[in-house]
Protein backbone atom coordinates (compact mmCIF):
# COMPACT_ATOMS: atom_id res chain seq x y z
CA UNK A 1 0.00 0.00 0.00
CA UNK A 2 2.71 2.44 0.66
CA UNK A 3 4.24 2.03 -2.45
CA UNK A 4 1.24 2.73 -4.51
CA UNK A 5 0.41 6.24 -2.26
CA UNK A 6 3.89 6.76 -3.11
CA UNK A 7 3.85 6.10 -6.71
CA UNK A 8 0.53 6.18 -7.89
CA UNK A 9 -1.05 8.50 -5.61
CA UNK A 10 -3.31 9.90 -8.29
CA UNK A 11 -4.65 6.19 -9.11
CA UNK A 12 -5.35 5.70 -5.43
CA UNK A 13 -7.45 9.05 -5.09
CA UNK A 14 -9.40 8.45 -8.47
CA UNK A 15 -9.67 4.61 -7.00
CA UNK A 16 -11.07 5.76 -3.31
CA UNK A 17 -13.39 8.14 -4.73
CA UNK A 18 -15.58 5.32 -6.47
CA UNK A 19 -15.49 3.56 -3.21
CA UNK A 20 -18.57 4.39 -0.65
CA UNK A 21 -17.45 6.34 2.57
CA UNK A 22 -15.25 4.37 4.86
CA UNK A 23 -14.84 1.50 1.95
CA UNK A 24 -11.72 2.23 0.53
CA UNK A 25 -9.10 0.62 2.79
CA UNK A 26 -10.70 -2.89 2.56
CA UNK A 27 -11.48 -2.45 -0.90
CA UNK A 28 -8.03 -1.93 -1.76
CA UNK A 29 -6.89 -4.65 0.42
CA UNK A 30 -9.32 -6.63 -1.17
CA UNK A 31 -7.69 -6.06 -4.54
CA UNK A 32 -4.31 -6.65 -3.47
CA UNK A 33 -4.90 -9.57 -1.78
CA UNK A 34 -6.65 -10.92 -5.37
CA UNK A 35 -3.37 -9.88 -7.35
CA UNK A 36 -1.00 -11.93 -4.44
CA UNK A 37 -2.89 -15.17 -4.90
CA UNK A 38 -3.26 -14.70 -8.16
CA UNK A 39 0.92 -14.29 -8.37
CA UNK A 40 1.66 -16.88 -5.69
CA UNK A 41 2.13 -15.91 -2.52
CA UNK A 42 0.41 -17.10 0.44
CA UNK A 43 -1.28 -15.48 3.49
CA UNK A 44 0.60 -15.93 7.09
CA UNK A 45 -0.61 -14.82 10.54
CA UNK A 46 0.45 -15.60 13.83
CA UNK A 47 -2.47 -17.40 15.74
CA UNK A 48 -3.54 -16.92 19.19
CA UNK A 49 -4.91 -19.85 21.63
CA UNK A 50 -8.79 -18.55 23.10
CA UNK A 51 -10.86 -19.01 25.92
CA UNK A 52 -13.86 -21.03 24.45
CA UNK A 53 -17.00 -19.08 24.53
CA UNK A 54 -18.94 -20.69 27.24
CA UNK A 55 -15.91 -19.84 29.60
CA UNK A 56 -15.83 -16.25 28.68
CA UNK A 57 -19.49 -16.05 29.74
CA UNK A 58 -19.66 -17.03 32.72
CA UNK A 59 -16.32 -15.40 33.75
CA UNK A 60 -18.39 -11.93 32.47
CA UNK A 61 -21.29 -12.69 34.71
CA UNK A 62 -19.45 -13.26 37.51
CA UNK A 63 -17.82 -10.09 36.78
CA UNK A 64 -20.94 -7.90 35.83
CA UNK A 65 -22.60 -9.47 38.98
CA UNK A 66 -20.03 -8.36 41.22
CA UNK A 67 -19.58 -4.95 39.71
CA UNK A 68 -23.33 -3.76 39.87
CA UNK A 69 -23.34 -5.21 43.44
CA UNK A 70 -20.66 -3.15 44.17
CA UNK A 71 -20.95 0.13 42.23
CA UNK A 72 -24.62 -0.01 41.73
CA UNK A 73 -24.76 3.93 43.07
CA UNK A 74 -22.81 5.61 40.02
CA UNK A 75 -24.35 6.49 37.61
CA UNK A 76 -23.77 6.15 33.46
CA UNK A 77 -21.79 9.62 33.57
CA UNK A 78 -19.75 8.34 36.54
CA UNK A 79 -18.15 4.97 34.74
CA UNK A 80 -15.54 4.98 32.62
CA UNK A 81 -13.05 3.03 30.89
CA UNK A 82 -9.34 3.81 29.74
CA UNK A 83 -7.45 1.91 27.20
CA UNK A 84 -4.31 1.90 25.04
CA UNK A 85 -3.55 1.03 21.69
CA UNK A 86 -0.46 1.59 19.66
CA UNK A 87 -0.50 2.42 15.86
CA UNK A 88 1.91 3.34 13.56
CA UNK A 89 2.86 6.29 10.88
CA UNK A 90 2.38 3.09 8.11
CA UNK A 91 0.26 0.98 9.20
CA UNK A 92 1.36 -2.27 9.68
CA UNK A 93 0.11 -5.13 8.00
CA UNK A 94 -1.68 -7.57 9.73
CA UNK A 95 -0.49 -10.73 7.14
CA UNK A 96 2.30 -11.57 5.47
CA UNK A 97 2.61 -12.13 1.73
CA UNK A 98 5.46 -14.32 0.78
CA UNK A 99 5.90 -16.50 -2.36
CA UNK A 100 4.84 -20.02 -1.64
CA UNK A 101 7.47 -22.24 0.37
CA UNK A 102 9.49 -19.36 0.60
CA UNK A 103 10.42 -17.81 4.16
CA UNK A 104 7.68 -15.15 5.37
CA UNK A 105 10.51 -12.53 7.57
CA UNK A 106 10.46 -9.11 7.59
CA UNK A 107 13.59 -7.82 6.73
CA UNK A 108 14.31 -4.72 9.46
CA UNK A 109 14.13 -1.95 6.82
CA UNK A 110 10.31 -3.29 6.59
CA UNK A 111 9.64 -2.77 9.74
CA UNK A 112 7.93 0.35 10.99
CA UNK A 113 9.72 2.49 13.73
CA UNK A 114 7.43 5.60 13.93
CA UNK A 115 5.34 4.35 16.69
CA UNK A 116 2.94 6.37 18.90
CA UNK A 117 0.65 5.13 21.64
CA UNK A 118 -2.81 6.67 21.93
CA UNK A 119 -5.05 6.27 25.42
CA UNK A 120 -8.52 6.57 24.58
CA UNK A 121 -11.36 6.84 27.73
CA UNK A 122 -15.30 6.74 27.48
CA UNK A 123 -18.09 7.08 29.81
CA UNK A 124 -21.18 4.67 29.94
CA UNK A 125 -22.96 7.45 28.84
CA UNK A 126 -21.46 7.91 25.54
CA UNK A 127 -19.02 10.59 26.05
CA UNK A 128 -15.54 10.80 24.97
CA UNK A 129 -12.58 12.18 26.55
CA UNK A 130 -9.92 13.85 24.54
CA UNK A 131 -6.96 11.04 23.38
CA UNK A 132 -4.23 11.27 25.48
CA UNK A 133 -0.91 10.62 23.18
CA UNK A 134 2.25 8.86 24.45
CA UNK A 135 5.62 8.87 22.61
CA UNK A 136 8.99 8.32 23.20
CA UNK A 137 11.03 11.01 25.33
CA UNK A 138 13.86 12.47 27.30
CA UNK A 139 13.65 11.34 30.89
CA UNK A 140 14.05 15.00 32.66
CA UNK A 141 13.23 16.78 29.08
CA UNK A 142 11.41 19.98 28.98
CA UNK A 143 8.04 18.21 29.30
CA UNK A 144 8.49 16.23 32.01
CA UNK A 145 9.93 18.78 34.26
CA UNK A 146 7.95 22.06 33.35
CA UNK A 147 4.77 20.94 31.49
CA UNK A 148 3.42 17.85 33.10
CA UNK A 149 3.59 19.42 37.17
CA UNK A 150 1.02 22.09 35.39
CA UNK A 151 -1.45 20.35 33.20
CA UNK A 152 -1.17 16.97 34.75
CA UNK A 153 -3.68 17.69 37.56
CA UNK A 154 -6.39 19.40 36.35
CA UNK A 155 -7.09 16.65 33.61
CA UNK A 156 -6.88 13.68 35.93
CA UNK A 157 -9.95 15.51 38.04
CA UNK A 158 -12.68 14.31 38.32
CA UNK A 159 -15.70 16.45 39.42
CA UNK A 160 -17.15 13.92 41.73
CA UNK A 161 -16.38 10.03 42.74
CA UNK A 162 -15.86 7.80 40.17
CA UNK A 163 -15.38 4.31 38.66
CA UNK A 164 -12.67 3.68 36.36
CA UNK A 165 -12.52 0.20 34.15
CA UNK A 166 -9.10 -0.97 33.06
CA UNK A 167 -7.46 -4.47 31.77
CA UNK A 168 -5.55 -6.59 34.17
CA UNK A 169 -1.95 -5.01 32.54
CA UNK A 170 0.05 -5.57 35.73
CA UNK A 171 1.41 -1.66 35.90
CA UNK A 172 -2.65 -1.04 35.78
CA UNK A 173 -3.41 -2.91 38.84
CA UNK A 174 -0.16 -2.18 40.89
CA UNK A 175 -0.48 -1.12 44.45
CA UNK A 176 0.34 2.67 43.69
CA UNK A 177 -2.29 2.51 40.45
CA UNK A 178 -5.03 1.58 43.38
CA UNK A 179 -3.64 4.27 45.77
CA UNK A 180 -3.30 6.89 43.35
CA UNK A 181 -7.00 6.37 41.98
CA UNK A 182 -8.44 5.97 45.54
CA UNK A 183 -6.24 8.70 47.26
CA UNK A 184 -5.97 11.02 44.91
CA UNK A 185 -8.79 10.68 42.91
CA UNK A 186 -11.37 9.97 45.75
CA UNK A 187 -12.31 6.84 42.86
CA UNK A 188 -12.19 3.22 42.48
CA UNK A 189 -10.25 1.36 40.43
CA UNK A 190 -11.88 -1.62 38.89
CA UNK A 191 -9.97 -4.48 37.39
CA UNK A 192 -11.15 -6.63 34.59
CA UNK A 193 -10.44 -10.12 35.01
CA UNK A 194 -7.51 -11.50 32.85
CA UNK A 195 -7.99 -12.60 29.40
CA UNK A 196 -11.80 -11.36 29.57
CA UNK A 197 -11.02 -7.77 27.64
CA UNK A 198 -12.93 -9.13 24.43
CA UNK A 199 -16.32 -9.51 26.72
CA UNK A 200 -15.95 -7.51 29.62
CA UNK A 201 -14.70 -4.57 28.41
CA UNK A 202 -16.46 -1.82 26.58
CA UNK A 203 -13.55 -0.41 24.59
CA UNK A 204 -12.44 -3.68 23.44
CA UNK A 205 -16.00 -5.28 22.72
CA UNK A 206 -17.14 -3.10 20.38
CA UNK A 207 -15.37 0.52 20.01
CA UNK A 208 -11.22 -0.46 19.45
CA UNK A 209 -12.11 -2.05 16.12
CA UNK A 210 -14.33 0.96 14.41
CA UNK A 211 -11.22 3.02 15.69
CA UNK A 212 -8.59 0.91 14.15
CA UNK A 213 -10.59 0.91 11.01
CA UNK A 214 -11.45 4.65 10.74
CA UNK A 215 -7.22 5.39 11.54
CA UNK A 216 -6.62 2.79 8.09
CA UNK A 217 -9.39 4.64 6.56
CA UNK A 218 -7.19 8.38 7.45
CA UNK A 219 -4.29 6.84 6.53
CA UNK A 220 -5.24 5.94 3.10
CA UNK A 221 -5.97 9.52 2.57
CA UNK A 222 -2.69 11.42 3.88
CA UNK A 223 -0.32 12.52 1.87
CA UNK A 224 3.15 10.85 2.07
CA UNK A 225 6.05 12.49 3.72
CA UNK A 226 9.30 12.37 1.64
CA UNK A 227 12.54 12.24 3.74
CA UNK A 228 14.43 9.65 6.12
CA UNK A 229 12.72 6.86 8.09
CA UNK A 230 11.97 9.11 11.16
CA UNK A 231 13.21 7.31 13.74
CA UNK A 232 14.94 10.11 15.43
CA UNK A 233 12.47 12.04 16.86
CA UNK A 234 14.29 15.23 16.83
CA UNK A 235 14.09 15.84 13.00
CA UNK A 236 11.76 17.88 11.64
CA UNK A 237 10.84 14.98 9.57
CA UNK A 238 9.77 13.07 12.70
CA UNK A 239 7.93 15.92 13.69
CA UNK A 240 5.79 16.05 10.43
CA UNK A 241 4.63 12.08 11.23
CA UNK A 242 3.77 12.59 14.81
CA UNK A 243 1.56 15.87 13.43
CA UNK A 244 0.26 13.50 10.82
CA UNK A 245 -0.18 11.04 13.19
CA UNK A 246 -2.04 13.19 16.39
CA UNK A 247 -3.87 14.61 13.34
CA UNK A 248 -5.43 10.70 11.85
CA UNK A 249 -5.89 9.62 15.40
CA UNK A 250 -8.39 12.68 16.85
CA UNK A 251 -10.11 12.41 12.77
CA UNK A 252 -10.75 8.85 13.90
CA UNK A 253 -12.05 9.08 17.18
CA UNK A 254 -14.39 11.97 16.52
CA UNK A 255 -15.72 9.45 13.83
CA UNK A 256 -17.08 7.02 17.00
CA UNK A 257 -20.43 8.03 18.44
CA UNK A 258 -22.27 8.25 21.87
CA UNK A 259 -24.46 5.51 20.47
CA UNK A 260 -21.55 3.01 19.72
CA UNK A 261 -20.42 3.45 23.29
CA UNK A 262 -23.12 3.23 24.95
CA UNK A 263 -24.85 0.08 23.25
CA UNK A 264 -20.82 -1.74 24.15
CA UNK A 265 -21.24 -0.62 27.58
CA UNK A 266 -24.26 -2.33 28.01
CA UNK A 267 -23.10 -5.70 25.70
CA UNK A 268 -20.03 -5.50 28.13
CA UNK A 269 -21.53 -5.03 31.64
CA UNK A 270 -25.45 -5.42 31.02
CA UNK A 271 -27.76 -5.16 34.06
CA UNK A 272 -28.77 -7.93 36.50
CA UNK A 273 -32.65 -9.18 37.00
CA UNK A 274 -33.15 -9.04 40.24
Amino acid sequence: MNWIKRHQAAWLRYYIARKKPGTGYQGLLRLLQLFCHRHGFTRQRHGKQKQKQSVLIEVRDDFVAEFHLQYHGFGPDCVYNVDETGFYYDMPPKYIWSARGGDANISTGEKHSMRMTAVLTVRSNGDKLPILFTIRGTPGGRIETSELPTYKRPLLCFVEPSVMLLDNFESHVSDASYRIVEEELSSFLCAIPPNATSICQPLDVGVMAPFKRYLRDEWLNEEMIDGEDGDDFDTPTAAEKRKAMVKRAIAAWDRVTATEIRNNFVKALPSIEE
